[in-house]
């Protein structure tokens, strides 16, 4: 998987933790993914849908189908027999068949490049996939361990093109999650923007500035997290 940063980014948003950190105890990190979730269901999902319609289609716009010459005619008596209702109702139902597999292979195919299915994933759920995802970094990389539970996690889905900040119990106790609200307003427009690192690091010396009103620098500063950025 491509690089979503260059090392020279690395370095940039690293330094700025550094700096934000200088100024207070809390432990600031920052993870870049490129995204959250595959969303694969989707295609599946409409391509059942379309299957599932596809008999209503048929009797409203083609009634006729059994009788396409695709399928080839049988000879039959000049009267309607039992027989000859019988093969309709077969062929019929061949045509029906075909055409909803052929269907579901087209709907399925259409919809399954990664950027059909991140535009067709309901905006809720995307929502829901980059927060669950965002909380479970933060406790992979051990932000809740830290000495006073002060770490701090800036999470940025590329993909979904949502960020996410999360604080620890010892932050929450102090400073309402409102206060964060504008920091991560001008993150996503940064990352709108296409400049994602500049975003990444005033966002990060936002953060510092709002930590050192609470949490200001210990006389031994114990640097807990490493001072990076992480692409998933």
């Amino acid at each position: 998987m491509a690089r979503l940063l260059t090392q020279e980014d690395h370095d940039r948003v690293a330094a700025a933790i550094t700096a934000a950190e200088a100024r207070t105890s809390g432990e600031i990190y920052c993870i870049v993914a490129h995204s959250v979730a595959t969303y694969r269901w989707i295609p599946v999902t409409l391509a059942a849908v379309a299957v599932l319609l596809t008999p209503l289609a048929v009797s409203l716009f083609a009634p006729d189908l059994h009788r396409w010459p695709l399928l080839g005619t049988d000879w039959t008596s000049g009267n309607l027999t039992a027989a000859d209702a019988d093969a309709a109702v077969k062929t019929g139902l061949r045509a029906l068949s075909l055409l909803q597999i052929a269907v579901f292979v087209i709907v399925a195919a259409l919809s399954w490049p990664h950027a059909v299915r991140l535009r067709l994933a309901p905006p809720p759920m995307r929502r829901h996939k980059v927060l669950h995802t965002a909380r479970s970094q933060f406790l992979a990389q051990g932000l809740q361990q830290t000495r006073d539970r002060t770490g701090l996690m800036l999470f940025i889905a590329m993909a979904e093109r949502q960020a996410v900040l999360i604080a620890d119990q010892g932050i929450d106790s102090r400073v309402e999650q409102s206060v964060w609200d504008d920091t991560v307003v001008q993150l996503t427009k940064a990352a709108g923007a296409g400049q994602i690192v500049d975003g990444l690091v005033t966002a990060i010396g936002r953060c510092g500035d709002i930590l050192a009103q609470h949490f200001p620098p210990e006389s031994q500063p114990l640097n807990q997290l490493p001072n990076r950025v992480v692409e998933l």
